[in-house]
C-alpha cells in the first residue's frame, strides 16, 4: 500500500477516533450501558432482518439499471455482488473499497468494466437522490425547530450541495460535442447519459424511483427500532426527520465508513427534536454495528456462493485494490 494511501487511511481514522471521542466525553456511558437489555437484542435482530431486506432492495435496483442497458443479471448473483459490496465497505478504510470489489466481481460476471462502473455509480446516484429528496422534506421542520441559525444554514448548505452535485451531473449529458469528447470529460458524460437512459425508461423508472428510497426508509426505521428497546418513546417520523441528514453527513469521506460524524450529527439531530443524546449515541452505535455484522455476513454468503470458497476473498480484496489504483488494470472493456 503506497504511503499515500496509509496516510490518508489514518487521517480518516484519526477524524472517527477524535470526534468519537469528544462525543463520548460528553455522554453518561454508565446510563447508556445500563439500557442495554433483552430488548435491545431483539431489535438487534430485527436490524440484521431488514439490513438485509436493504441489500436485497439495492440489489434488485442495479439490475433494473443493468437491464436498461441490455445486460440481464439474476436477481441471487445481483444481490450476492451487493453483499460482497457491503463486506468492503466495513472491511476496508471507505466505501470505494465496497464499490471497487463490486466492480471487480462485476467484471468477473462478465459485464464490460465500463459499463459495470457506469452502473453501479448510477445506481448510487438513484440512492444518493432519495437521500437528497428525505433530506428536503425534512429540512422546514428541522430549520424551525433548530435554534442555532448555524445549524439551519449548515443543513441548508448540505442539501443544496448534494443537490449542486446531482444536477452537474445530469447536465454533463447536454455538453457541447467539443467538449463531450474530451478524454478528461467523456467519462462523466458517459455517465451522465447512463442516468438519463434509465430516467428516460417508462419501464425502469418507476421501480427504481420505489427502490431509491427503500433503504433509506429501512435505515429510519432500524435507528427507530432501537430507540424504543432503549425505552424512548418516538415517533417514526420524528426519527425520519432526523436520520437522513446524519447519513448525509456521514457520507462526507472524511473517516472511516462514517464513523464519528454519524454519531455527532445524530446527537445534533435529536437536540433538535428533544431526544436525550445518549439515546442518540447509543442508536448511532449500534446501527453501525449492525452494518458491521451485516457486511461480514455478506462476505460470507458471497464467498459461499463463490467456487473458490472463503479463499476468494482474499483475492478480492487484492483486485479491488488494484482497481482502485487503476481502474482498467486487469481487464479489458468489451462493447
Amino acid at each position: 500500500m503506497k504511503p499515500r494511501t496509509l496516510l490518508l487511511g489514518g487521517l480518516k481514522a484519526a477524524v472517527s477516533l477524535g470526534l468519537l471521542a469528544v462525543i463520548l466525553s460528553g455522554v453518561d456511558l454508565g446510563a447508556v450501558w445500563a439500557r442495554l437489555d433483552g430488548d435491545v437484542a431483539l431489535a438487534g435482530l430485527a436490524a440484521l432482518v431488514l439490513l438485509q431486506v436493504q441489500a436485497l432492495g439495492a440489489a434488485a435496483r442495479w439490475r433494473i439499471v443493468l437491464a436498461v442497458h441490455d445486460r440481464p443479471l439474476p436477481l441471487g448473483t445481483a444481490w450476492r455482488n451487493t453483499l460482497l459490496g457491503l463486506f468492503g465497505n466495513q472491511a476496508m478504510p471507505s466505501t470505494i473499497g465496497g464499490d471497487a470489489l463490486r466492480l471487480w466481481n462485476g467484471w468477473r460476471l462478465g459485464l464490460p468494466l465500463g459499463l459495470a462502473t457506469r452502473t453501479l455509480v448510477v445506481d448510487r446516484v438513484f440512492s444518493f437522490l432519495g437521500l437528497i429528496l428525505l433530506c428536503v422534506a425534512g429540512l422546514p421542520v428541522l430549520a424551525v425547530r433548530a435554534e442555532d441559525p448555524l445549524v439551519a444554514r449548515g443543513l441548508l448548505t448540505l442539501v443544496l450541495g448534494g443537490l449542486g452535485c446531482l444536477v452537474i451531473l445530469l447536465g454533463l449529458r447536454h455538453l457541447p460535442a467539443g467538449l463531450a469528447k474530451r478524454k478528461a470529460l467523456a467519462p462523466l458524460v458517459a455517465l451522465s447519459t447512463s442516468a438519463w437512459c434509465v430516467l428516460g425508461s417508462r419501464r425502469a423508472l418507476p421501480p427504481v424511483l420505489s427502490l431509491m428510497l427503500l433503504p433509506h426508509l429501512i435505515d429510519i426505521t432500524v435507528v427507530w427500532l432501537y430507540a424504543l428497546a432503549l425505552g424512548t418513546t418516538v415517533p417514526w417520523w420524528t426519527i425520519a426527520l432526523v436520520f437522513p441528514p446524519a447519513i448525509l453527513t456521514a457520507a462526507v469521506p472524511v473517516s472511516i465508513a462514517g464513523w464519528g460524524l454519524r454519531e455527532g450529527a445524530l446527537v445534533l439531530g435529536f437536540g433538535i427534536v428533544g431526544l436525550p443524546g445518549e439515546t442518540a449515541l447509543a442508536c448511532s452505535l449500534l446501527y453501525g454495528i449492525s452494518a458491521v455484522v451485516t457486511g461480514l455476513i455478506g462476505g460470507a454468503v458471497w464467498s459461499l456462493g463463490d467456487p473458490d470458497g472463503l479463499g476468494a476473498l482474499r483475492r478480492a480484496r487484492r483486485e479491488a485494490g488494484r482497481l482502485a489504483k487503476d481502474p482498467h488494470a486487469g481487464a479489458v472493456d468489451a462493447p
